[in-house]
């Protein structure tokens, strides 16, 4: 595991919205037909889920897909996106400008999924993961997705490295690694990322079932 070390956080904060700038119009990873795979897994793991959020969604693709999936099962869901770059909030449906290493109040224990690809994005990654699981509701999960290129080498854009195994390592060190879901590649729909995606799927420990 590598971590990038900037100066301070208005040299992150400054760096991802130069990134987000820079990559908004050009290309998304987003793999709809793996949020579609998700969706029937919530689903199936908490059919009264009603309030999810995915974080660092830059032109809101997740949250639009998400959505969308669940509107056509009739259910009732909301998704929201967060994103560093204000931009963002004013250009793409359901997004907020938001840092997802910080929480909002009203979102402590009250949702049933948080999403995020963007993981490798966190200055701090322990405090990021200890935000999103203080979220969760009873019946909450946490999805986070891994790729091989979340091993590449840590630089101010994705200052997080880490491998598939330092990723487990993590997650399981305070909370439930419950499931890790897979995609298939030959299906993904991401525009410029086709292979494989792991989806770690993540409880509070005393999650009671």
């Amino acid at each position: 595991m590598k971590l990038w070390k900037f100066k301070d956080y208005e040299e992150y904060k400054k760096t991802q919205i130069e990134g987000y700038t820079a990559k908004v119009n050009t290309h998304s990873w987003v793999d709809t037909h793996g949020i579609r795979g998700l969706v029937s897994y919530i689903k199936d793991y908490n059919s009264d889920v009603t309030f999810g959020i995915c974080h660092g969604t830059r032109r809101g693709d997740e949250q639009e897909e998400f959505n969308q999936t669940f509107e056509f099962l009739e259910m009732d869901v909301n998704v929201i996106g967060t994103e560093i770059a204000g931009d963002a909030e004013k250009r793409f449906n359901n997004t907020i400008e938001w840092d997802f290493h910080e929480v909002k109040d009203e979102w402590i224990g009250n949702v049933d999924f948080i999403y995020s690809n963007s993981f490798d994005h966190s200055y701090d990654p322990e405090k990021a993961l200890d935000s999103w699981m203080s979220c969760l509701s009873e019946k909450g999960i946490c999805i986070i997705e891994w790729s091989k290129d979340s091993n590449n080498p840590a630089r101010p854009m994705d200052p997080y490295q880490a491998t598939y195994e330092e990723y487990e390592e993590l997650f399981q060190s305070k909370f439930e690694v419950v499931d890790v879901l897979q995609n298939e590649p030959e299906k993904d729909e991401g525009s410029n990322f086709r292979g494989e995606r792991f989806y770690f799927v993540i409880r509070n420990k005393n999650e009671k079932n």
